[in-house]
């Protein structure tokens, strides 16, 4: 079907896209069984899929893989009294669980948002359609493999390409089962991964093994055979982030990897020294979250105190402040992406940051809100540019160490969250691992 799009007012593009952290809710068992049987056929699929084996050079001279054309949110460029009109062509699909394409209603807080800060459309519920269609950014990670797997789209290639690469067969791996399996999967994860950055402009994130959040050695082993494997298929370095967990074993797996070249998205950030050992490391990316440090707080007002968040109205939103204030004030790489926000307020007080992750009903609220801002099409204030880090908090953050930066996740909802957050990717990984192995081939095929 074909999608025509008609908007007006300023240069912003908000476009759908996979969220950075769309973890969706994992199959049963009889669900899975049910897929297995659906899927195609090894041998069938095998046969497709050759290419995202080889180990070719990206060559300018192949034919390039054309991108979908695909319905966005748009404002033009051409000013207020102005209009522009999108086309987008994309396949025959079921939206009806999906958000529909919007127009960014000149005038909106939507439209002044976007003025002082780059939107991420969190499309926790549309994995698959937004997986294929997203435009600015994607995520990889065992959830969102085992999704696709079970919807029994064209990228199950992904995994079939995997099983079927050289490197990973039983005699690269020295004929142990369990090596294998981490290498099938690293490579599932690279051909997604490959897949979505054929098909977004922006960044892919990929997930690095979970199980290793406390290794800093093989977090760089593996985001570095990933890499590699990246390399092999012509996707650019520049394209891809690699998302580690933000332990302190994870930040010195980043500093490693920053070191190399290899940029990294440190996750699982709740605290300000998380934030402040990772963008010392050089991530390039620092994921935080808004609305589950004020409800760990809410409760914890001593924790509040100690933590410099006490006399906040809002410990979640002065958080993010203050992550963003020790960033800028000792002149750091890292941009600041803010996740589980959880209404129009939120945004608005953290107008400014560099990322915002937002869902369909809090980008619908805004888009139905007349900006308060004086004159048309103007942008909100940005609220990060008053931010400030408290002097005895950049003196402490000056140097973290193992001991303060764990006393640290312990008097914060960071060893909570933190942990939690491990266990939830532990638990996909593993559910993908045991749905692999009945997919997996026999070593002589």
């Amino acid at each position: 079907h074909t999608t025509t799009t008609t908007a007006r007012a300023s240069s912003s593009v908000l476009t759908p896209l996979v969220s950075f952290d769309a973890r969706p809710s994992a199959p049963d068992t009889h669900t899975m069984s049910a897929a297995l049987s659906a899927a195609p056929s090894f041998t069938a699929l095998a046969r497709q899929t050759r290419a995202l084996t080889s180990r070719r050079p990206h060559s300018a001279n192949a034919t390039a893989v054309p991108r979908p054309v695909v319905p966005v949110f748009r404002v033009s460029a051409a000013g207020a009294d102005a209009a522009t009109t999108t086309t987008a062509t994309t396949p025959t699909r079921n939206w009806s669980k999906c958000p529909e394409p919007a127009v960014v209603a000149p005038g909106s807080e939507l439209e002044a948002l976007l003025h002082v800060s780059n939107l991420v459309y969190d499309t926790k519920r549309c994995v698959n359609e937004y997986g294929e269609l997203g435009k600015q950014a994607a995520t990889v990670s065992a959830a969102i493999l085992l999704a696709t797997l079970m919807s029994n789209t064209k990228d199950v290639g992904a995994l079939e390409g995997a099983m079927v690469y050289e490197p990973c067969t039983l005699e690269e791996c020295a004929m142990d089962e369990d090596a294998r399996l981490e290498c099938v999967i690293d490579k599932a994860f690279v051909n997604l991964g490959a897949m979505m950055a054929e098909r977004v402009e922006g960044l892919v994130s990929v997930e690095v093994d979970v199980h290793a959040a406390h290794d800093p050695e093989q977090i760089v082993a593996r985001a570095r055979r990933m890499r590699d494997m990246f390399d092999e298929l012509g996707v650019s370095r520049d394209k891809i982030l690699f998302k580690i967990p933000g332990t302190w074993q994870g930040v010195q797996a980043v500093e490693a990897l920053e070191k190399e070249g290899i940029h990294c998205h440190v996750t699982l950030v709740y605290c300000l020294e998380q934030a402040a050992a990772a963008a010392r490391a050089g991530a390039t990316l620092i994921q935080v979250y808004v609305g589950r440090v004020r409800t760990w707080y809410k409760s914890r007002h001593e924790q509040a105190v100690k933590n410099h968040l006490g006399d906040a109205a809002d410990p979640g939103v002065e958080f993010v402040r203050q992550t963003c204030a020790f960033i800028k004030s000792n002149g750091l790489k890292s941009k600041v992406i803010a996740a589980s926000v959880r209404g129009r307020s939120d945004v608005l007080a953290l107008a400014g940051v560099d990322y915002i992750l937002l869902n369909d009903r809090i980008i619908a609220e805004l888009n139905d809100k007349v900006s308060s801002v004086s004159g048309a099409s103007g942008p909100l204030e940005d609220q990060m540019a008053s931010a400030t880090c408290p002097d005895h908090m950049t003196e402490d953050l000056a140097w973290i160490d193992q001991g303060a930066f764990e006393t640290a996740l312990r008097n914060s909802a960071a060893m909570e969250y933190l942990e939690n957050g491990i266990t939830g990717y532990v638990s996909a990984e593993e559910q993908l691992k045991e749905f692999i192995k009945q997919k997996m081939p026999p070593p002589n095929v």
